[in-house]
């Protein structure tokens, strides 16, 4: 239990005070106790806090009876933490004129302190009250629930000589909020036991602990007693029923509940929406908003934000953007999430937009918001203004640490990463893992390993995502490395992440040590998409382009969805394999999942085209790409080289936006191939990219 040790002198020191007020009193054109003066209850309501004490005061001086009212008026705007000193004034007026000992008061009082979240001074006075009353103890348990203090809590509960249907459901509802979750239903179960009736207030938060724990049975369970008691049909229960199947992905019970709900709150269809969101039915949840007869700043922020969640990003800017139109102010919610969707496209203009009306609102201090503008300038690269940011807000997250440094080592700042990250004095492991992650992404792998063993000395094992970061370097640093690392993670405890198994199935298949890959990969639990690309690309670097078909097909079967990588991968097997019957069922599947036009899956299709001397359908799949790249032109130029069609290779080349060093090969290649002599080959190359530049095999051909 908590012991307070500094409110007794405090309130003793204004006790003193107080006796000592003077015996003159004011002008009684100032304060008159006559009705044409303003009431202590007047001026408390107005926010004249201290002219209702000091007229309180006034009236114990001239001998005029002062009624519990008139504390109860002063005590009810005292319930912030801004006027807690006026409250604690009052307080201490109360212990010498006696009126400390009233239970009506001393539950005001109460209440007061836990609103200002001064529970100390909650404590102090509840222990010392004469005689409580009920709502004495589930005031002060709820002030304990309110902040957290369910330890508290619940020593306070199990010393209540008598409990009602609110003390179990305070209970009830701080466990829902602040863990554990089990403890919430265990309470629920008691109070069923005893002779208290289950309203919807306890209903609604045990329900929503369901949700918390993904407990389908049980929360099936609650509806059904729900509906015994005719509460199923309560907004609040509603809401936590629609809540609890919606994160169970049994959205269809979410929406007959629903539809079942006979009149309709605004927090009912936002329940239902917000359930659309979580399971991923995005445009399921726009058809939905827009049904909705009435929508507020939480109807919309929960479709901005499903929209950035998705990576809508555009249509979440926008969506934003039409909130504004609508008349409703954003709260810091919604300003978070179009930022999220402005860093997914990168959009610099509209996010510094967004900025500007964010400090315009007076949101600039909030940590949130502050963290979203801080990852929002450094994703698009304005390291600077990113910093800047960090000196306003009061608070700056690790996340937002975090990605600052990231984003300095991606921009080849590396330096100053390394001197922010020196400068914080809690390094916390996502600081250590943006610094190596960082110094991994430019190649900097030993240094990588010097800041892992830093960490070491600093006391932390690593995670996951240090692991990760580590292996991505042991293809240059060798396997001595890689086998060190791997038993460094089976001893922390990470081989079985999904993150850290993807990146040792990379390692061990670029090291050709693919038997140890598939270990990996047979032992991760539920491997996503990540960790099948992996293993279907480790069978291709090590020639086993069979069994990264056969992996592939096993994945389909298994219902994993795979992405323009993994189609790219199995197409690149079917072209080492010359297999064009398979090459075309996966391009009919690519064309099905809407990758055909990806520049990615086409350059493959048009490599297996080629190779199969189909060069009619290479030509379409390149037609069928949208936004070409040096790599798809490249791939269509050596088909027709390969296919002896020099011509058409030449004119392609000649149209070429863009040339690299592999294009400037294969059209080499083709003049030696055939035989238009390398005189023509080196005017050709020396027009083209300049006398600085000539491949040293030509050089030393035309000698």
């Amino acid at each position: 239990m908590r012991a307070p040790t500094q409110h007794s002198t405090a309130i003793a020191r204004l006790c003193s005070t107080h006796r000592n007020f003077p015996s003159h009193a004011p002008k009684t054109d100032s304060f008159d106790a006559s009705s044409r003066s303003p009431s202590i209850k007047t001026l408390a309501s107005a926010g004249r806090l201290r002219d209702a004490f000091r007229l309180l005061i006034f009236r114990r001086h001239l001998g005029l009876p002062v009624h519990p009212d008139y504390f109860v008026a002063i005590l009810k705007p005292c319930a912030f933490p801004e006027t807690l000193m006026e409250g604690r004034q009052l307080h201490a007026h109360m212990v010498i004129t006696g009126f400390n000992q009233d239970p009506f008061i001393c539950n005001h009082l109460i209440h007061m302190y836990c609103k200002c979240g001064s529970l100390d001074d909650a404590h102090w006075v509840f222990r010392g009250m004469g005689k409580k009353n009920l709502h004495s103890w589930n005031i002060l348990i709820a002030g304990f629930c309110r902040f957290g203090f369910l330890s508290e809590a619940r020593q306070l509960f199990d010393e209540m000589p008598k409990r009602d249907a609110a003390s179990w459901n305070t209970m009830i509802s701080g466990y829902d909020q602040w863990g554990p979750c089990e403890e919430a239903l265990g309470s629920f179960v008691r109070m069923r036991r005893t002779d208290c009736n289950v309203d919807h207030f306890g209903l609604a938060s045990v329900i929503s602990a369901c949700s918390n724990l993904r407990f389908l049975g049980n929360g099936r369970g609650l509806h059904a007693c729900s509906a015994k008691t005719g509460l199923d049909s309560h907004v609040q229960v509603g809401g936590a029923l629609i809540g609890l199947y919606a994160k169970c992905v049994a959205l269809k019970d979410a929406r007959r509940v629903f539809d079942e709900i006979g009149a309709k709150e605004l927090f009912t269809w936002n329940s239902m929406l917000a359930g659309y969101v979580q399971c991923s039915k995005i445009d399921e949840a726009l058809l939905f908003f827009k049904e909705m007869p009435e929508r507020d700043v939480v109807s919309w922020t929960t479709v901005v934000a499903g929209l950035a969640q998705h990576e809508r990003n555009e249509e979440a800017i926008g969506l934003f953007q039409k909130m504004w139109e609508a008349g409703l102010m954003p709260d810091q919610i919604s300003f978070v999430s179009v930022l999220n969707a402005c860093v997914g496209v990168l959009d610099f203009e509209e996010g510094f937009k967004i900025h500007g009306q964010i400090m315009k609102r007076g949101f600039g201090t909030d940590v949130n918001v502050g963290s979203a503008i801080v990852v929002f300038y450094a994703k698009c690269g304005c390291m600077n203004d990113a910093k800047r940011v960090t000196d306003g807000i009061p608070l700056v997250d690790d996340f937002s640490w975090s990605v600052l440094i990231d984003q300095y080592a991606k921009h080849g700042q590396i330096d100053s990463a390394h001197e922010l990250f020196r400068s914080l004095e809690v390094r916390s492991i996502p600081l250590w893992n943006a610094l190596i992650g960082g110094y991994s992404e430019l190649g900097l792998h030993e240094e990588a390993f010097k800041a892992f063993e830093e960490m070491q000395m600093d006391g932390k094992r690593g995670d996951e995502f240090t692991f990760g970061s580590l292996v991505m370097g042991v293809d240059l640093l060798g396997m001595k490395y890689g086998e060190q690392l791997h038993s460094q993670i089976i001893k922390v405890g990470v081989d079985f992440s999904v993150f850290v198994g993807s990146a040792l199935i990379d390692m061990y298949s670029y090291c050709l040590e693919c038997e140890a890959a598939v270990k990996i990969f047979n032992s991760i639990q539920q491997p996503n998409l990540v960790s099948w690309n992996s293993m279907i690309s480790g069978y291709g670097l090590n020639n086993m382009d069979r069994e990264a078909i056969l992996t592939f097909r096993l994945m389909m079967a298994l219902g994993v969805k795979p992405d323009n990588i993994t189609l790219s991968l199995v197409l690149d097997s079917c072209s080492s394999l010359l297999v064009l019957c398979e090459g075309t069922q996966f391009h009919a599947l690519a064309h099905k999942l809407g990758f055909d036009s990806d520049v990615v899956v086409g350059s493959a299709l048009i490599d297996i085209y080629s190779k199969c001397e189909n060069m009619d359908h290479a030509a379409q799949a390149f037609s069928d790409i949208h936004g070409h790249s040096v790599v798809s032109w490249t791939s269509l130029i050596g088909g027709y080289i390969r296919c002896g069609m020099w011509a058409k290779a030449k004119k392609l080349f000649e149209l070429m936006p863009e040339r690299n060093v592999v294009s400037w090969n294969a059209m080499l290649s083709g003049c030696a191939k055939y035989g238009f002599g390398l005189e023509f080959a080196a005017t050709f190359c020396w027009r083209r990219m300049g006398n600085w530049y000539m491949p040293r095999y030509l050089k030393l051909a035309t000698i």
